[in-house]
């Protein structure tokens, strides 16, 4: 018998099968690592709320929203992002989808989640927007930056008066940085250290290297950077990026010193996703960036939507959460980043 239910204790195991029946990209392939610390780990915003159809104790679709939280326009808020939409093969096409994704959305609604958003493949996006009430937000731009390798990458590179360390763990210098800067954004997740430490350095299958910029014992501004590798293709993301607006010293030192570590590293091309941020946009320009695919690299595309669902408060939130004024770096995204 057919039932759309909560998560139960063992449903993790059928979650990763579904996911190896239905995912179809090559990179960050979820397992059960990733699953407990996505979803049992030390987010500070709270518990995910995970909607399973099962079929005679058998998991046949999943559709999940994680909280996060951000700061909007001088604000605490709860928001949410959803992931992990699946559906068995046997049972696509049959509106599953649909009875698990309106129980999700009941969820989030009775907990006054104030919003959810996500990053729909072709498949799923028209989905989202004609049956489960989101709305496009954004066309994402993809920015990318060939690295050469002629010479042997290394030296090092003139910080000023900054020094350039590796971050084991984020600390109270982290949470000062992120009280001093945080009014500079208008729609930002909440960088405090909680959040950092979960998100990059407690994950269990992935690793992450982050950096920071200090003036002596000063946090003034952090990249967390990433390698993966496609075929011959060695690729390096800058998966988050923050310092003060118009910190311009701290913010060159940032992509310098993250591009320096990925051509020492030998990666070939450098990739990110960003939006909501002319500071650090006309940075990377600076730096060599440019909006759009790498020709050959194996993108499906230099642009991809962002969507949104206003679950409460809808008339707030949907003014405030526009294209402009929200930042987005690639580790706001839970799913393969």
């Amino acid at each position: 018998m057919l039932e759309i239910r909560k998560y139960r204790e063992g449903d993790e195991e059928g979650f990763q099968r579904l996911d190896n029946l239905v995912e179809e990209h090559p990179w960050n392939r979820r397992n059960l690592a990733n699953w407990e610390w996505k979803f049992r780990g030390k987010n500070p915003a709270g518990k995910p709320l995970m909607i399973y159809a099962d079929n005679d104790s058998e998991i046949v679709g999943h559709f999940a929203a994680i909280p996060m939280k951000y700061w909007i326009d001088g604000e605490s808020v709860i928001g949410s992002h959803s992931v992990a939409m699946m559906i068995d093969p046997k049972w696509q096409n049959r509106g599953l989808i649909k009875y698990v994704s309106d129980k999700l959305i009941q969820q989030l609604e009775e907990q006054e989640i104030s919003f959810t958003y996500g990053y729909p493949n072709d498949n799923a996006y028209e989905l989202h927007i004609k049956l489960l009430g989101y709305e496009q937000i954004a066309q994402q731009k993809l920015y990318t930056k060939r690295i050469s390798l002629n010479d042997d990458g290394k030296g090092d590179l003139d910080c000023g008066p900054l020094t350039w360390k590796k971050i084991l763990k984020f600390g109270d210098e982290t949470n000062d940085l992120w009280e001093k800067s945080k009014n500079d954004y208008e729609v930002i997740v909440e960088r405090k250290s909680d959040f950092l430490n979960w998100r990059y350095l407690e994950r269990p299958d992935v690793p992450y290297y982050a950096y920071g910029a200090f003036n002596g014992n000063m946090l003034e501004g952090y990249c967390v950077l990433k390698l993966y590798k496609e075929g011959q293709t060695l690729r390096g993301h800058f998966i988050d990026l923050f310092t003060s607006i118009d910190n311009r010293s701290c913010g060159s030192v940032l992509i310098r010193q993250g591009l320096q570590f990925f051509k020492e590293m030998k990666a070939n091309e450098v990739t990110l996703w960003m939006q909501g941020c002319p500071f650090m946009r006309d940075l990377l320009h600076e730096h060599g960036f440019s909006e759009g695919g790498i020709s050959g690299g194996g993108w499906p595309g230099s642009t991809r939507p962002m969507v949104c669902r206003f679950n409460h408060q809808k008339d707030k939130y949907q003014a405030l959460l526009v294209e402009k004024d929200w930042y987005f770096t690639m580790g706001d995204t839970l799913e393969i980043y």
